[in-house]
């Protein structure tokens, strides 16, 4: 939406401009409008960079950032070049760090200055007049400058121009608009401006401010400066920066071509540039859920009673997330400040003994407008910490507008978070900060002055990083140190703020077609350094949402997306428990899908967490758009609703209320895709794409050949996971590799190599999959590991080995880890599961070798084995909390009279068999139960005794004569004291 006229548009169409002729540093006074670049006069060179003199006195600079990194510069004459730690969006320290040379040959008409390496930049500078040419040593042209489009200044605006693009060039644009919003990834031919909100559209919210974009020829551009800017991909290719006439410096062009070829490279060389994404810890990738839907009743009891309940329904959760109600004051949006409130949080160290007891984050939120409420604050410009009054008459509550541009405003507001909840002295919650609202200054003019000397029209595109940079630099790792990595997520973002903190996409529609727009933009945000994209999944506008829309997003599409984060604005004192996005407040279908999603999940973990650090150490996303991995192929910019789950599975987020309709999925050619869901393989197309009939709540995912995914078993915290076994889905059909990332999860240790990495890798031919021991160590880290290998695709059992021993078949996989090793055949599925025994971790080495014996696969044990967790419950909650269950958790019974688990068992023949169930009892007391048979008594106390800890597991063995068929077999609680139940085993 254009911008509302000014009183400086009147101006500027009359020819006046207020404040014209005053010398402001940087700039020389009345500079010509449309002023170009004249003519070459000469240059100087100091081995890094060349800078050259026109005979106008303009001056242009060219400074190499490596071998594929080439900064180029240029200023009018009278103008002195901007300091490089003027705009921090580059990160200070790459300046120096990323080092390089220059080779500088002048060749009479032209100056030629290539980087040293065979595969880096080449500048060809025409002289008369100066006009830059970017290409690939190689010979290859990027992007060109001619005689009519050049750079141009004209007032406060510079513009950069380029021939026309080359046939078939196609463009991206990192970033995104506002509320995280993108209509669609390829953006050739379009005019895109992404800036802080304008001053007529206050209420607009959380841009993602990355002026870069990437080409699919190979290299990527980066503007470095901080006034609005726009890109114009069509015919009038090139890109410029408005300084809104603004008195003091126009904007400098400045900018950086990155050379790639492949996206990956540029994603990696822009965030060496800019500063690698802020690793979070590993419960951030768990399940996040916020008490914004019960701002009448949420206090510190109902989120103690609020977790248990949720968990006992078999659900997890990682991150509470505090929205006003925690605060003092009125536990509002407004009238409440950064420090727990004494009514409705009584005793914060105590919930925080609670909350590490259950594996529970903490997240705190702060609001903007309640800035002058808090501890310290100063209104005013220095030694106060905003603006000047008159500066923000237009602004909502003017009186807390902090400017993060000013130092002491950044020491300030750390300060509070500090004493008032962060210090672990305190012993109080936080773990995370949520940063609300910093993107409602829209209306400060353009003119004002901030703290640090900028005008609000330079400052404003930086204000989110400054805002980032006072909590994560200059707070959070100089207080809380390496004990503690930092989440903390802002509405709205600048590019370099990944090196300090996060964004989340602020308050987005609850429809379809907002979601396309925020599956759009997350792998937008992923192209522009910001991979760990944060969404109210489901929409926070939008009360009671539609069933479809619950599942196939808050469920299934926001499971698969970097951060999982329900959250919405619907009051269930209005609305009835449907407001709420807790799955325990949804109907049946809604609990189902969302539990499947929950387990699909955590049981991913390790998968997440691998591609989550890739994107820490790379800049390639989590989500990757697929021209991530196919920038040459056309398909890939046209089917921008789907995505790859880091390298090895496609997703496709169903987009529709009405099940049964078609949603076409393009799956690239040279690849065997296998189904997800049912294992069923497709061959890939480039002209051709997939059918697929949606169904409500199944997300569309398909899997490449030769893909190897990680798993651990299902917990209901991240705090929980149980890394003494790794289980291993590989996709036959290709050979394959996969290098697993680990480590302790919470602490920044892990940028001092305290991680481990554990190379997998399958040969199709061979069936064959080599488990090398993990490479380096974390605190915490296994000692012993048992494999759980699953081969999919293939068309018959083969007998397996592991380490040249072939173990016994089961019919189920818990049966195969209950005795210690096994093999087990899927026959609808076609998976051949392996299960090796538990193997002590070593340095270097292969951990297992998993292949056929070159024998038949051996028939199968008789045992079967039920996990209490999926039998019928009375009383009895789920859990997961002590590991070495078998299945998905178990059932904790809750310590009342009649607490019972029922299961459903089809027995092949009457007869007598041993019924064993597997228990653990971490108290002192025999903790007996009675066992019935088709409601028949067959034990009235079947002896449970202690078994010394909660995580030590035992079973208790009765006979029993079952008849054939189906058959039901209870457990009841006999008293009021009872134990944690994991499964039964008949024999």
């Amino acid at each position: 939406m254009p911008r509302k006229p000014t009183r400086r548009d009147f101006f500027k169409v009359a020819g006046v401009v207020a404040g014209a002729g005053a010398v402001t540093p940087g700039r020389a006074a009345a500079a010509p409008a449309d002023e170009t670049l004249a003519g070459y006069s000469g240059h100087t060179t100091d081995g890094r960079s060349v800078t050259v003199t026109s005979t106008a006195g303009q001056q242009v600079r060219i400074t190499a950032y490596g071998d594929h990194v080439v900064r180029y510069r240029a200023i009018r004459g009278g103008e002195h070049f901007f300091a490089d730690d003027r705009y921090e969006m580059v990160d200070p320290a790459s300046h120096a760090s990323m080092g390089g040379s220059l080779r500088v040959v002048d060749g009479g008409d032209r100056l030629t200055i290539t980087t040293p390496a065979a595969d880096g930049v080449e500048v060809v500078l025409h002289k008369n007049p100066l006009r830059a040419e970017f290409r690939a040593r190689s010979g290859e042209t990027f992007a060109a400058e001619t005689a009519t489009r050049s750079l141009t200044w004209s007032g406060s605006v510079v513009r950069q121009s380029f021939a026309a693009p080359a046939a078939g060039e196609r463009f991206v644009k990192a970033g995104h608009g506002l509320y995280g919003r993108a209509p669609k990834v390829d953006r050739t031919g379009d005019v895109v401006a992404h800036n802080y909100p304008l001053q007529s559209r206050h209420i607009d919210q959380a841009p993602a401010i990355v002026p870069m974009y990437l080409s699919s020829r190979g290299y990527a551009i980066f503007f470095n400066t901080t006034f609005d800017t726009t890109f114009d991909f069509g015919g009038t290719y090139g890109f410029s920066a408005d300084g809104h006439d603004s008195p003091g410096v126009p904007p400098q062009l400045d900018y950086f071509v990155i050379k790639g070829p492949e996206f990956a490279t540029l994603l990696d060389r822009y965030t060496r540039l800019t500063g690698r994404p802020r690793f979070p810890r590993l419960g951030v990738f768990g399940l996040q859920l916020s008490d914004k839907n019960f701002p009448g009743v949420s206090d510190q009891n109902w989120w103690t009673g609020r977790i248990t309940a949720l968990r006992g329904a078999g659900f997890p959760l990682d991150v509470q997330v505090n929205d006003n109600r925690w605060r003092t004051g009125s536990g509002e949006w407004a009238g409440s400040w950064f420090e727990f409130s004494p009514q409705r949080w009584p005793d914060p160290a105590g919930f925080k003994r609670w909350a590490d007891e259950h594996g529970v984050l903490t997240t705190l939120d702060y609001n903007r407008n309640n800035s002058n409420e808090m501890a310290g604050w100063i209104g005013g410009p220095p030694p106060g910490y905003s603006f000047q009054p008159g500066d923000l008459t237009g602004v909502d509550h003017p009186d807390a507008v902090p400017d993060w541009s000013n130092p002491a405003a950044r020491a300030w507001v750390w300060e509070v978070f500090w004493s008032k909840a962060f210090d672990p002295a305190l012993g109080f919650p936080g773990d995370a900060l949520w940063i609300d609202e910093p993107d409602e200054l829209g209306p400060i003019p353009y003119s004002a002055l901030a703290a640090n000397g900028q005008r609000w029209s330079e400052l404003r595109n930086a204000y989110f990083l400054y805002c980032q940079k006072g909590v994560g630099q200059e707070g959070w790792d100089r207080q809380v140190g390496r004990a503690r990595r930092p989440w903390t997520f802002t509405r709205g973002a600048t590019a370099g703020q990944q090196r300090y903190g996060h964004l989340w996409t602020g308050d987005i529609e609850s429809t379809y077609a907002e979601m396309k727009e925020q599956i759009r933009g997350m792998q937008n945000a992923g192209l522009g350094g910001f991979p760990y994209a944060n969404i109210d999944a489901g929409g926070f506008f939008g009360g009671v949402v539609s069933s479809g829309l619950y599942r196939n997003w808050v469920a299934a599409w926001a499971s698969l997306s970097p951060v999982w984060r329900p959250h919405s604005n619907g009051d269930t004192a209005a609305l009835g428990p449907a407001g709420s996005r807790w799955p325990i407040d949804q109907g049946t279908a809604e609990q189902a899908d969302f539990l499947r999603y929950s387990r699909l999940r955590y049981t991913f973990m390790p998968y997440v967490y691998t591609i989550a650090h890739i994107a820490h150490a790379t800049g390639v996303p989590m989500a990757r758009a697929m021209v991530v991995d196919h920038q040459s192929n056309a398909m890939a910019y046209t089917h921008d609703l789907q995505y790859m789950w880091g390298p090895s599975i496609l997703v496709m987020p169903v987009t529709t209320d009405v099940p049964g309709e078609v949603q076409k999925v393009w799956l690239p050619a040279g690849e065997t895709w296998y189904d997800f869901w049912t294992d069923a393989r497709h061959a890939g197309s480039d002209t051709a794409e997939k059918n697929c009939v949606t169904r409500t709540g199944e997300i569309l995912m398909f899997v490449k050949a030769g893909s190897i995914l990680p798993k651990y078993k299902y917990a209901q915290s991240t705090a929980f996971l149980d890394k003494t076994q790794l289980e291993l889905d590989v996709y036959a059909g290709e050979d394959g590799s996969l290098t697993l990332y680990e480590d302790d999860g919470t602490t920044e240790d892990f940028r001092s190599n305290a991680a481990a990495t554990t190379r997998i890798s399958f040969s199709d031919n061979g069936v064959r999959t080599t488990i090398d021991h993990p490479a380096g160590t974390y605190a915490g880290a296994p000692a012993a590991r048992r494999y759980v290998v699953r081969v999919h695709g293939l068309d018959a059992p083969v007998g397996m080995r592991v380490n040249g021993t072939s173990p016994a078949a089961f019919t189920g996989e818990a049966a195969a880890v209950l005795n210690g090793t096994g093999q087990v055949w899927d026959a609808t599925r076609k998976v051949l599961t392996v299960v090796t025994p538990m193997i002590t971790v070593r340095s270097g080495g292969t951990a297992a070798t998993v292949e056929p014996s070159g024998t038949p696969f051996p028939a199968p044990s008789a045992r079967t084995v039920h996990g209490a967790e999926d039998a019928a419950r009375g009383g009895a909650v789920l859990a997961s909390r002590h590991p070495g269950y078998t299945g998905t958790g178990y059932v904790d019974f809750a310590h009342d009279a009649d607490d019972h688990v029922e299961w459903t068992v089809t027995v092949p023949a009457a007869g007598t068999r041993s019924l064993g169930f597997r228990y653990a009892n971490g108290g002192t007391a025999d903790r007996p139960l009675r066992i019935t048979v088709n409601g028949a008594v067959v034990a009235t106390g079947l002896s449970f005794p202690p078994t010394g800890d909660w995580r030590t597991w035992r079973t208790a063995t009765l006979t029993a004569a079952l008849p054939a068929g189906s058959v039901r077999i209870r457990a009841t609680a006999t008293g009021s004291s009872a134990g944690n139940l994991d499964c039964l085993v008949v024999d």
